[in-house]
């Protein structure tokens, strides 16, 4: 019965990364002027606080694994902060520590999340996070109406309320009989880390390349709802980008979520994050050259539960449960690299769509030939060792 209430627990806590992902996107980016730079500006900050994940396994020498889990909650405080800020720069600031939060405690979610999986660590992710992209919609459709009633005031005061509710819901239905006090054993981790690294690093890679897409893909996206409704009001822009921005593709991201976990269940998940590579790229250029509705239509395509099932379920099963929430963080911490790699994009004076293209396609290559060279030493078979 817990698995059930952690999944709506997450449902929850994805609602307000749907309002706050397709609000700050646009507010900064748009609406306070603030443009590309800022949206890159506040994902590379945003990023910079996953190294805390590392911290994950160290709070439970303090505290017990469910009161870590609570620490979350302290994500709404930024929030409410933000309610008084209209500079994009402050703005991105302040916002990004609600990311420190999450780091921090997602790990220990997600272990316990693991926890009696029994092999089937795909099976079990996914149907804790099957509510979670029709979170994501909900956040996104929902955001359009909070800001045509209330405006910013309104959408960061309700972010704080969810975000708040989700972490309350994680600590009142923890697993008690899998209580965990004290410190976890790393050395299990860091075993799993150093054979993993090939994956990791190729990981990291492809967290670039998406953050790069998402940091470009709100200004364009802004631009094309305009063009196809010239004649509504800023507030009714609002509803339309949030529909659009993760209204539709996330519900779509349901039944992939159940798809991917049979597939990482079944064959080598390493396989599965290759396949997110050419998805990623083949999107982005499809996403900035057609245009119009099609420019839409191509947004809507759920990549990210692809990318996200497949990593997680490689470190849970790559791990024992004693090091799992620290090989959970360590893989969460390497992301950070390559979320934190689209800062330097921000000192180009004349940052566009396509040279951000070239530059993703660049790394993809160089994340699929990892990849590729990884999964073939895998299957080369073993020299047997000589009898003496």
């Amino acid at each position: 019965m817990w698995r059930v209430f952690y999944s709506i627990a997450a449902t929850v806590n994805t609602v307000t990364w749907g309002i706050y992902f397709s609000f700050t996107r646009r507010y900064i980016g748009v609406e306070l002027e603030g443009g590309i730079k800022s949206i890159l500006l506040i994902t590379g900050l945003e990023w910079l606080y996953a190294f805390s994940a590392l911290a994950s396994s160290r709070v439970t020498k303090f505290i017990s694994r469910r009161s870590g889990i609570l620490l979350g909650s302290l994500g709404s405080i930024p929030l409410l902060v933000s309610i008084f800020i209209r500079d994009p720069t402050g703005l991105a600031a302040v916002l990004s520590l609600t990311s420190l939060t999450w780091y921090l405690t997602w790990p220990l979610v997600m272990s316990t999340v693991f926890s009696g999986a029994e092999g089937r660590f795909g099976r079990a992710y996914s149907f804790f996070t099957i509510g979670m992209g029709f979170g994501f919609s909900v956040g996104s459709l929902v955001m359009g109406l909070l800001y045509y009633a209330g405006g910013a005031s309104l959408v960061f005061a309700a972010c704080s309320i969810l975000y708040t509710s989700s972490y309350i819901i994680f600590f009142v239905f923890y697993p008690n009989s899998r209580e965990v006090l004290g410190e976890e054993s790393g050395g299990s981790a860091l075993l799993t880390v150093r054979s993993l690294v090939p994956a990791i690093v190729a990981y990291a890679l492809l967290v670039f390349c998406r953050e790069a897409y998402y940091s470009v893909a709100p200004v364009i996206l802004s631009g094309e709802i305009a063009k196809i409704l010239p004649d509504i009001s800023e507030r009714s822009q609002y509803v339309a980008f949030g529909i659009l921005y993760g209204g539709l593709t996330s519900f779509l991201s349901v039944p992939t979520r159940i798809l991917v976990g049979y597939l990482v269940d079944r064959y080598d998940p390493r396989s599965v994050l290759l396949a997110s590579f050419i998805l990623y790229v083949s999107n982005y250029w499809l996403f900035i050259s057609l245009g119009g509705l099609a420019t839409i239509v191509i947004w809507q395509l759920p990549l990210y539960p692809v990318a996200d099932t497949s990593i997680n379920v490689l470190l849970a099963k790559s791990s024992t449960r004693d090091g799992r929430t620290q090989a959970l963080g360590v893989g969460l911490a390497f992301s950070a690299i390559g979320g934190l790699g689209v800062l330097p994009l921000t000192a180009y004076p004349d940052l566009d769509p396509v040279s951000v293209g070239v530059v993703i396609t660049s790394v993809a290559a160089l994340g699929v030939a990892i990849l590729v060279g990884a999964v073939s030493y895998g299957m080369r078979p073993r020299r047997a060792a000589p009898i003496t």
